[in-house]
């Protein structure tokens, strides 16, 4: 098999390994009650009160919706780019509860069933990160979105 194809092969577990965390991630916290993913949002102290209900509301669905776009590769490059996105705000509010040094008992990523240490969850979304990427710049080949190019976009070419 030549590195190309391992590559692929690769990217395309990084890229499944990444959605199946956002999902169980999402699910979690959907499954929990909604006070304490919403108490682990206020405890970063960077929102008010409003947008933390907002987010604890709708954060899990969208982790949800984008885990189970990405396991499939539909919509890849829009849904890689929103999933990068996300982690990186997640690095970032992670990032300044570190350096502000705030008691944190749960970071809330997988709701309050398992929490690791905030420098822990630091760490594994710099892995996550560079899993996007690899996913995103090699895993096409094993993705919907290439299925589809292939099946319909073919048929315009022959016609």
């Amino acid at each position: 098999m030549s590195f190309n194809k391992r590559r692929e092969l690769v990217s395309l577990l990084m890229r499944v390994m990444v959605g199946f965390i956002l999902i169980y991630s999402g699910y979690t916290k959907i499954s929990e009650p909604f006070e304490n993913f919403y108490l682990a949002i206020l405890s970063y102290k960077v929102v008010g009160e409003r947008i933390a209900y907002i987010t604890a509301k709708t954060l899990p669905w969208i982790e949800v919706y984008l885990g189970v776009f990405l396991v499939f590769g539909l919509f890849l490059k829009e849904v890689a780019m929103a999933c990068f996105s996300l982690f990186a705000v997640f690095e970032l509010l992670l990032l300044q509860a570190i350096i502000r040094k705030l008691e944190i008992a749960s970071c809330g990523c997988f709701g309050s069933s398992h929490s690791n240490p905030i420098g822990v969850e630091f760490a594994l979304n710099v892995i996550w990160l560079f899993f996007l990427y690899m996913s995103f710049k090699f895993s096409k080949k094993f993705s919907l979105d290439f299925l589809l190019e292939n099946k319909f976009g073919g048929n315009e070419k022959n016609q």
